[in-house]
């Protein structure tokens, strides 16, 4: 993986091409075809568009911020020219714009979008595996899962195809697949970046968030998406970090435990505050995030579920029935546990700069696998990985995965919570994590 700041010093220095970038990253998707990250892939017009920000950079006109960069799409937002399927044979909701705004965006700053990674089915799901498209292997052990739903994102960054890749984040889908694959994944603020014509699955929970290969790149890459700049600096002071320590209490698998306090440990050495925070509303997170979004989800794919719910597999077809029977009441209730969590997590984070915990509890499962064991006993995957991120997508503040080492040969990662709106200063912070902790994690080479 290399950074975008590595890569615009090469350009400057013609050491590499549009063109040559994007022949690595095809030569990279048929290296590691067997991790199935693609969904669908437009080498060739992809090729013409490269030519075309050569011959742009050539004549000295003016470049986009990502300029020749070559960029894949989660393939649950539509790109003109693409086909769309969100990982399902079941049929789709009608699409408003036959491009997701977030991708005009890219493409108006220079971006070279060559195809669509493959998803957990509709988003809805964490491991990446798929009955119909396949699973999305872990490229640091095929065995094991890629994480999800962005699946496929997390493996294309990891393994160079291509340079970035755009995910969607409702419990943790940027998150999880960046943690399991050794990468960088930046969940914003609600709302930050437009989901226009994007396939929802909650659009209360629902996010656009970038995976790539450092704090500064996802940075550029949402202020691209969000059109705006965030004159993201680093923080100029040794920061105070709150731990929900209660919450973590039995949480965790032993190693990654240990992985985490030594992390800890080094943040204290480098001069962080660290402190104890109460969250004794966080355990009720998961409940209302699964009413609400089954409840939506169920909404929004009504169509396919009236007419029977052909083409979802039996397992993303039982929590959309689901769904489709939890009463108005259950959901206005779930809302405003959701408000009063929400109102939680400010106060805390009004006392600090960040939260820090594990992006997950336990390193990526083995595929199939459906418990695994943390310090309080057996634990479901489910609840072991997306329990970990799915508070800070239901309430909306910005999350951000950073890669620190490796557990057992695979990638864990530090979680950094943010204030809601205050994207570019956890991002500041960000990079001063990476800087103090961070590592860049290279997948074993493919034959």
């Amino acid at each position: 993986m290399q950074t975008f700041s590595t890569l615009a010093r090469q350009f400057e220095e013609r050491t590499i091409s549009a063109a040559s970038l994007l022949r690595s990253a095809r030569e990279q998707a048929e290296r590691s075809v067997d991790l199935n990250a693609l969904a669908f892939a437009d080498w060739e017009g992809a090729q013409v568009t490269a030519q075309q920000c050569d011959a742009a950079r050539a004549a000295g006109q003016a470049l986009g911020p990502l300029h020749g960069l070559p960029l894949s799409i989660k393939d649950l937002y539509p790109v003109r020219g693409m086909p769309m399927h969100a990982g399902t044979r079941a049929a789709l909701p009608a699409g408003t714009l036959d491009q997701a705004l977030l991708v005009s965006r890219l493409r108006k700053a220079g971006a070279v979008i060559f195809g669509k990674t493959n998803m957990h089915e509709i988003a809805l799901g964490s491991t990446g595996e798929n009955s119909w498209t396949g699973d999305v292997k872990n490229p640091f052990d095929t065995l094991r899962q890629a994480g999800g739903s962005s699946s496929g994102a997390g493996v294309a960054v990891a393994t160079g195809v291509g340079v970035a890749s755009i995910g969607s984040d409702t419990g943790g889908s940027v998150r999880i697949p960046a943690n399991f694959c050794g990468v960088t994944g930046f969940k914003p603020s609600h709302g930050a970046i437009p989901l226009d014509g994007a396939l929802h699955l909650s659009w209360t929970c629902d996010h656009a968030g970038p995976l790539a290969a450092s704090v500064a790149d996802c940075a550029l890459l949402f202020e691209v998406m969000a059109a705006r700049s965030l004159a993201v600096t680093r923080t100029a002071r040794a920061p105070r970090l709150g731990v929900p320590t209660a919450w973590l209490n039995g949480r965790l698998a032993p190693a990654v435990r240990a992985h985490f306090e030594r992390t800890l440990e080094r943040l204290t050495r480098a001069g962080a505050q660290l402190v104890d925070v109460a969250t004794p509303l966080l355990p009720q997170a998961a409940r209302c995030f699964t009413t609400i979004v089954q409840a939506e989800a169920a909404w929004t794919h009504r169509a396919a579920l009236l007419q029977g719910g052909a083409g979802f597999s039996p397992s993303v077809l039982a929590p959309l029935q689901s769904g489709r029977q939890i009463a108005a009441t259950d959901y206005i209730d779930a809302l405003r546990m959701r408000a009063a969590i929400a109102a939680e997590l400010d106060a805390v984070l009004a006392g600090c700069d960040a939260l820090l915990l594990p992006t997950s509890a336990v390193v990526a499962p083995l595929r199939g696998q459906l418990h695994v064991e943390v310090e309080s006993g057996p634990m479901t995957v489910r609840e072991a990985v997306l329990g970990q991120t799915l508070p800070f997508s239901l309430v909306g503040v910005p999350a951000l995965s950073i890669p620190t080492g490796l557990v057992d040969a695979l990638p864990v990662s530090l979680q950094a919570v943010g204030a809601r709106g205050a994207d570019a200063a956890l991002l500041g912070l960000g990079q001063w994590l990476e800087t103090q902790v961070g590592q860049r994690l290279q997948p074993p080479a493919r034959p």
